[in-house]
C-alpha cells in the first residue's frame, strides 16, 4: 500500500449537567455536507474526514469512520484508532473501554464483533485471536491482563530493527468469541487508574491501549499467511486543574498526563510540517510517543478521533484540540502487509523468478521448447475452460439446491400444520361419536342432533385443508417458476463475460457455496435433535404422571388409618378381655395392612424418582424444541440471504453489462476526441513556442526585480533600532492584556454560572417573580455577550501562532541583541513597578489600619454620645409632659408657661447638639446640624400651639358663661339638677377634648374596655379645686351640693378608688375593671383579697409631688396626644 494520511473524525459530545447549570452554550456548528465544524461567532472553520455532530450516535461513528479500516486488518496491514482530547470530552465513552455488556457500545466492542463475524464468513483462512491490555500510568507501564499484585505487574518498551517498537513479557490472551474479548475488557477496565474531578466523575487517569493480534493462516497455500494487529487507545485527557478541581495525588497524575500529550502534541507538529517532517521527530521524549510511533508517521493506517466539548467555558481547549486533529491530518504512513520474513523472503523469490525468465524469454533465450510451451500453454487453456464449465455448473447446482431446500421446508411447514389440524379433527369426531353413542343409547336425540351439527362441521374443517393444499401447491408453483429463471439466469452467465464480472461472479460462487455448507450443517443438527426430541417424548409417554402418585398416596392414606383402627381395637380388647380369637384375626390383619403400605411406600418411591426422570425430561425437551425452533429460524434465514444474495447478483450484473456498453460507447467517443485533441495540441504547441523568447525575457525581468527586492529585505532593520524596542513593547502590553483578559474571562464564567443557579432556583420556586427573573435572564445574557466578546478577542490574538512567528523578523545577531536588550530594560522597569506598588501597598495598608482604629474610636464615642443624648432626650420629654401637665392643670394662664417651656427646651436641644456637633466627626456634625433644623421647626408648632391655647381660653370663658346661666336655672328647678350637672361635665369634657396641640395629628379615642393600660384617675376633681383656687373671692358657679353631686359623679367615673370591705366579688370596681386596689380605695388592706402587695403606686391627693407621681406613671402607660419628634428617628 503506497503512504496514506491519518485519517481524522470530530466527534462534538452534547452538554452535560454541570455545564447546563453553569448556564453554558454551544459555539460549535457542524457541517456533515461539507465534513466542517465552525465555531460560532468566529470566522475559524476546520475542515476534517468526518465530522459528526451532538446528535449523531455511535453506530454511525463506527459505520462511517472505523468500519471501512476493517478491511485492512484482513489484508495484513496494522491499524492503530486512538481517541484524543480534554478531559471529560468522551473519549472512553466511544472507544467503548469500559463497555460491560450493557448500554451503548463503542468502538472496540463494534470492531470485536465485525472481526468475528468475518472469521465465521471466511472458511478458507485459519484464524488465532490474541488480546492485550497495557496501561501507561505516570509513564510506567502496567499490565491489566496479569494475575499478580499491580507492583509486579510492571513492563518495559523494546526496540529492534526486526520487530519495531515491543513491549516484551506483556500478557496475550488466546480468544475465540465475541463474548471472551468483552469479558478480557471488563476484567482490564476495572485495573485502571480513575479518580473523581470537577469535570468527569470517572476521569481515567492513565493511557491505554487495547491490542487484538490476528494471525491468518491460508489453509490452500502457506506461503499467503499473514498477521495483523489492531491497536484501540484510549488517551487520558488534557486538563486544567483550575477547572477539575485536581489536588494532591490527583494533580500529580493530571501534570503527567499533560507532559505526555505535549510531547505527543510536538510529534504531530513535528509530522505534520512538511519542513521538518524529514528531521528529527522526538518520539523517545515520552513513553506515550514510542508506543505510538508506529501509528503516526510508521507501519500502521490511523484513524485520530477528536473528542471536544461545545460548551463556551472550554473553548480553548476545543480549538486547541481542533489544531491539533488539522496537523495530525498532515501525517503520512507507509504501511505494509505483515508476514512472517522468510515467507516474504520466498514470495520475492518467486517473483523475481517468474521476471527474470520473462526478461530471458524477451531475450530470446529459450528455456523450454516451443512445442512444450504451445502445449502448456493449450493445457493451461483447456484447464481455464475446465475450472470455468464447473464453477458455472456449481453455479447452477447451488442454485437449484437452494430452490429444493426452500421447498422442502414450504412442504416440511405445510405437513406440519396438516398434521396438527388432522390430530385436531380425529379427537373431536372420536368425541363427537362417543356422545351420539351414549344418545342413541340414552335416546337424546337432541344430543344426536347437535353431534350431528358438530359432525358438519368437522366436514367443514376437512374442506379447509383441502384449500389449504392448493394454497401450498400455489406457493410451490411460483416458487418453481422463480427457481427456473434464477436457473436459466445462471446459465446464461456462462456465456463469455468480461473478467470484472467474471471475479464478481466467482466471489459469489464462493460465498454461495460457504452459505450452502452452513446450511447443510444446520440441516444435520437440525435432524439430530429432532431425532432426540422425538425420543424423549416417546420415553416420557411411558413413564407414569403425578395422578397416580396422588393415588398411591391416598391408598397408603386409607391403610393407614385402617391399621390404625385396628390397633385401637385390639387396645380395647385388651381392656374388655374378649375372647383371643377375635384379637388374632385383628393381628393378623394388622401384619397384613403393614406389609401392603411398605409395598406400597416402595412403589411410591420409585415412582416418585420416576417422575422426576420425567421432569427433567420434559426440561430437555423443551429445550430441544427451542433449539429447533431457533435452526429452524437459523435456516430459514440462510435461504433467504442466499436467495437475496442470489438476487442482488443479478441485479447488479445487469446493472454492470449496461454499464459496460455504455463505457464502450464512450470510450469510441473519447478516442475519437483524442485524435481531435492531438491536432489541437500541435497547433498549441506552436504557439508556445513563439510565446517561449516573451517569457525568457519577461523571467529575466523578474529576477531583477527579486534581486533589489531580497537587497531591500537585507536592509529593513538597518537603523531602526528604535522601532525594534517599539515593537517590543507593543507585544508585551499585548501579552499582558491577553493575561488580564484571561483572568476577566475566568471571573465572568464563575458569575455567569452563579446567575444560572439563581435563575434555576427561581424557576423551580413556588412562586417565581417574574420581573427578577426578566432581570437575572438579562444579566445572563449580558455576561454571555461579555464572554464572547473575551473569547473572539483572544481567538484574534491567536498567541499561539505569533509564537512561532514572532521574532522571524529579527534575522541577524545584531537586531536579536538589541531585542534582547529591550526585553530586560522592560523586565526591569516591571520590576521596577512592582517593588513601588507593594511598598505603596503597604502604605496604604498601614493607612488603612489607622483610619480603621480611628474610625472605631470614634464609633465607638459616637454610641458613648447618642446614648448620654437619648437619657437627654428622654429626661426633656418628661419635663415636656410635666409641664403639659402643668398646663392643663392651670388652664387659661398657660400661654406664658408653654412658651417658657418650649423655648427652654429648643435652647436645651440647640446646646445638646453644638455639644455633639463639637465632638463628632463631620459625618456626626452633618447629622446634628440637620436634626437642630428639625427641632427649629418646632417653632411653627409652638405658634400653633398658642393659638390653639387661645382657643382654649375662648371655650373656657363660654363654659363659665354656660355655668352661671346654669346657677339660676338650678335655683329655680331643683328637679333638673342632675340633667344640668351632666350637661357641665359634658361641656367640660368636651372642653378638654378640642384641646389638642396638632390638628395634623388624629388619634382614634381610647377603648377603655379594649386598653389594658387605662385606670380611672382624680382628674377632674383636681381641675374643679384648681378652678375654686383661680376664681377665689368671685362668685362661685357651683354650689355646695352641685359641688359635691359633680365629684361624686366624676369619681364614680373616673377615679379608681372603691369602698367594699373583702373586694372579692365582681360588686368591687377595681375587680370588675380588672384592676388591683390600691391606697386611694377604702377598704382595709388586711381584709382585701384585690390589694396587690408589691403594688408601689401612691394616693393622689392633690399635693405637687403626689400629682407628679401620678402624671408620670399615667405617661409611662400611655401615649400623649400631642406630637414630639423622635431623636432616634431624626438621626436616622
Amino acid at each position: 500500500m503506497s503512504s496514506t494520511s491519518v485519517q481524522v473524525a470530530v466527534k462534538v459530545r452534547p452538554l452535560v449537567r454541570h455545564e447546563i447549570e453553569k448556564g453554558c452554550k454551544e459555539i460549535v456548528d457542524t457541517i456533515s455536507i461539507n465534513e466542517q465544524i465552525v465555531i460560532k461567532n468566529c470566522e475559524k472553520s476546520f475542515t476534517f474526514n468526518y465530522v459528526l455532530g451532538a446528535e449523531s450516535p455511535e453506530e454511525e461513528l463506527y459505520n462511517r469512520c472505523v468500519a471501512p479500516l476493517m478491511k485492512n486488518i484482513y489484508q495484513g496491514f496494522n491499524v492503530t484508532i486512538f481517541a484524543y482530547g480534554q478531559t471529560g470530552s468522551g473519549k472512553t465513552y466511544s472507544m467503548g473501554t469500559a463497555y460491560t455488556g450493557s448500554g451503548t457500545m463503542g468502538v472496540i466492542p463494534r470492531a470485536v464483533r465485525d472481526l468475528f463475524q468475518h472469521v465465521r464468513d471466511n472458511f478458507s483462512t485459519d484464524f488465532t485471536i490474541t488480546v492485550s491490555f497495557i496501561e501507561l500510568y505516570r509513564e510506567m507501564l502496567y499490565d491489566l491482563l496479569a494475575n499478580k499484585p499491580r507492583d509486579q505487574c510492571t513492563l518495559e518498551i523494546r526496540e529492534d530493527i526486526a520487530k519495531g517498537i515491543h513491549i516484551p513479557n506483556a500478557t496475550e490472551v488466546l480468544v475465540h468469541s465475541v463474548e471472551d474479548v468483552l469479558s478480557i475488557l471488563a476484567k482490564g477496565s476495572l485495573g485502571r487508574a480513575t479518580a473523581s474531578t470537577n469535570m468527569n466523575e470517572q476521569s481515567s487517569r492513565s493511557h491505554s491501549i487495547f491490542t487484538i493480534s490476528i494471525d491468518m493462516a491460508n489453509k490452500s497455500d502457506a506461503y499467503l499467511s499473514k498477521s495483523s494487529k489492531l491497536h484501540l487507545v484510549d488517551l487520558a485527557g488534557s486538563e486544567r486543574s483550575k477547572k477539575t478541581g485536581a489536588e494532591g495525588k490527583t494533580f500529580k497524575e493530571g501534570v503527567d498526563i499533560n507532559k505526555g500529550l505535549f510531547v505527543l502534541g510536538n510529534v504531530i507538529s513535528a509530522l505534520g510540517d512538511e519542513k521538518t517532517q524529514n528531521g528529527y521527530i522526538p518520539y523517545r521524549d515520552s513513553n506515550l510517543t514510542r508506543l505510538l510511533k508506529d501509528s503516526l508517521g510508521g507501519n500502521s493506517v490511523t484513524l485520530m478521533i477528536a473528542c471536544i466539548s461545545p460548551a463556551d467555558y472550554n473553548l480553548e481547549e476545543t480549538i486547541s484540540t481542533l489544531r491539533y486533529a488539522d496537523r495530525a491530518r498532515k501525517i503520512k504512513n507507509k504501511p505494509t502487509v505483515n508476514q512472517d520474513p522468510k515467507t516474504a523472503e520466498i514470495n520475492e523469490l518467486k517473483r523475481q523468478l517468474k521476471l527474470l525468465q520473462l526478461q530471458m524469454a524477451g531475450q530470446g533465450d529459450i528455456i523450454m521448447s516451443s512445442s512444450d510451451i504451445d502445449r502448456l500453454r493449450a493445457e493451461n487453456c483447456s484447464l481455464q475452460l475446465k475450472i470455468k464449465e464447473l464453477r458455472d455448473q456449481l453455479t447452477i447446482v447451488l442454485v437449484d439446491k437452494t430452490g429444493l431446500h426452500e421447498k422442502l421446508l414450504i412442504l416440511q411447514n405445510a405437513n406440519e400444520v396438516l398434521n396438527n389440524k388432522l390430530i385436531e379433527i380425529k379427537e373431536n369426531y372420536n368425541e363427537t361419536l362417543g356422545q351420539i353413542s351414549s344418545g342413541v343409547e340414552t335416546q337424546d336425540f337432541e344430543s344426536v342432533k347437535e353431534n350431528l351439527k358438530k359432525l358438519q362441521h368437522i366436514q367443514g374443517q376437512f374442506e379447509m385443508i383441502e384449500n389449504d393444499q392448493k394454497k401450498t401447491e400455489g406457493e410451490i408453483r411460483t416458487h418453481e417458476e422463480t427457481f427456473t429463471i434464477l436457473v436459466h439466469t445462471a446459465r446464461t452467465s456462462a456465456e463469455s463475460v468480461p473478467k470484472e464480472i467474471r471475479e464478481k461472479q466467482d466471489v459469489h460462487t464462493d460465498r454461495q457455496l460457504a452459505l450452502h455448507s452452513e446450511l447443510q450443517e444446520v440441516s444435520s443438527q437440525l435432524a439430530l435433535k429432532e431425532q432426540l426430541a422425538k425420543q424423549l417424548a416417546i420415553n416420557s409417554n411411558y413413564i407414569i404422571d403425578r395422578q397416580v402418585i396422588k393415588e398411591t398416596e391416598k391408598k397408603i392414606d386409607t391403610l393407614e388409618k385402617e391399621k390404625n383402627e385396628l390397633l385401637q381395637q385390639l387396645r380395647d380388647i385388651k381392656v374388655q378381655e374378649i375372647s383371643n380369637k377375635i384379637a388374632e384375626q385383628r393381628r393378623k390383619r394388622v401384619q397384613e395392612l403393614e406389609e401392603q403400605l411398605k409395598g406400597l411406600k416402595k412403589k411410591n418411591l420409585e415412582q416418585s424418582k420416576m417422575l422426576q426422570i420425567k421432569e427433567r425430561n420434559d426440561i430437555k425437551l423443551k429445550q430441544l424444541n427451542n433449539d429447533i425452533v431457533n435452526m429452524k429460524t437459523a435456516k430459514v434465514k440462510l435461504l433467504k440471504q442466499m436467495r437475496l444474495e442470489n438476487d442482488r447478483f443479478r441485479t447488479w450484473k445487469q446493472t454492470a453489462e449496461r454499464e459496460l456498453a455504455r463505457v464502450k460507447q464512450q470510450d469510441w467517443k473519447k478516442q475519437t476526441q483524442i485524435s481531435k485533441m492531438k491536432v489541437a495540441h500541435e497547433r498549441q504547441q506552436n504557439f508556445l513556442k513563439r510565446k517561449f523568447e516573451e517569457a525568457a525575457a519577461l523571467n529575466k525581468r523578474l529576477q531583477n526585480t527579486l534581486m533589489k527586492r531580497k537587497e531591500a529585505q537585507s536592509t529593513k532593520f538597518n537603523g531602526k533600532v528604535e522601532k525594534i524596542t517599539s515593537w517590543l513593547k507593543e507585544e508585551m502590553e499585548m501579552f499582558v492584556n491577553l493575561a488580564e483578559a484571561e483572568v476577566t474571562l475566568a471571573g465572568l464564567l464563575e458569575d455567569r454560572a452563579t446567575l444560572q443557579e439563581q435563575l434555576d432556583e427561581l424557576r423551580n420556586s413556588s412562586e417565581p417573580n417574574n420581573a427578577a427573573l426578566k432581570s437575572i435572564e438579562e444579566d445572563l445574557e449580558l455576561r454571555s455577550f461579555q464572554i464572547q466578546d473575551l473569547q473572539q478577542q483572544l481567538l484574534n490574538a491567536d498567541e499561539e501562532k505569533k509564537w512561532k512567528t514572532r521574532f522571524e523578523a529579527l534575522q541577524t545577531m545584531v537586531e536579536a541583541r538589541h531585542a534582547l536588550r529591550s526585553l530586560f530594560d522592560q523586565a526591569a522597569e516591571y520590576n521596577r513597578k512592582e517593588v513601588e506598588a507593594k511598598r505603596e501597598l503597604s502604605e496604604l495598608a498601614y493607612s488603612y489600619k489607622e483610619l480603621r482604629e480611628k474610625f472605631e474610636l470614634t464609633e465607638r464615642e459616637y454610641r458613648r454620645m447618642e446614648e448620654r443624648h437619648a437619657v437627654e432626650i428622654a429626661n426633656l420629654e418628661k419635663a415636656h409632659h410635666e409641664n403639659m401637665g402643668t398646663v392643663l392643670k392651670m388652664g387659661v394662664p398657660s400661654e406664658c408657661r408653654l412658651k417658657f417651656t418650649c423655648n427652654e427646651q429648643i435652647r436645651k436641644f440647640n446646646a445638646l447638639f453644638l455639644c455633639i456637633a463639637e465632638n463628632l466627626d463631620s459625618e456626626l456634625a452633618t447629622r446634628c446640624k440637620l436634626l437642630s433644623q428639625q427641632v427649629e421647626g418646632q417653632d411653627r408648632i409652638i405658634a400653633e400651639l398658642t393659638a390653639k391655647n387661645d382657643q382654649l381660653q375662648q371655650s373656657i370663658k363660654e363654659i363659665q358663661e354656660t355655668a352661671n346661666s346654669s346657677k339660676v336655672k338650678t335655683q329655680k328647678k331643683s328637679d333638673n339638677a342632675s340633667e344640668g350637672e351632666s350637661k357641665r361635665i359634658n361641656s367640660l369634657r368636651a372642653a378638654r377634648a378640642d384641646f389638642t396641640l396638632d390638628d395634623s395629628l388624629d388619634l382614634p379615642p381610647d377603648d377603655t374596655e379594649k386598653d389594658p393600660d387605662w385606670r380611672k384617675t382624680p382628674l377632674a376633681k383636681r381641675i374643679i379645686a384648681m378652678t375654686k383656687q383661680r376664681n377665689k373671692g368671685k362668685q362661685s358657679f357651683l354650689t355646695a351640693s352641685d359641688e359635691t353631686r359633680v365629684t361624686g359623679a366624676i369619681k364614680r367615673s373616673l377615679e379608681g378608688g372603691c369602698t367594699c370591705k373583702s373586694c372579692n366579688t365582681k360588686k368591687c370596681k377595681c375587680k370588675k375593671l380588672g384592676a388591683s386596689c390600691s391606697i386611694d380605695c377604702k377598704c382595709s388592706e388586711s381584709v382585701c383579697q384585690n390589694r396587690n402587695k408589691s403594688n408601689g403606686s401612691q394616693s393622689l391627693d392633690g399635693n405637687s409631688e403626689s400629682s407628679e407621681s401620678t402624671v408620670s406613671e399615667c405617661d409611662e402607660r400611655k401615649k400623649p396626644r400631642y406630637v414630639f419628634c423622635d431623636v432616634q428617628q431624626l438621626i436616622n
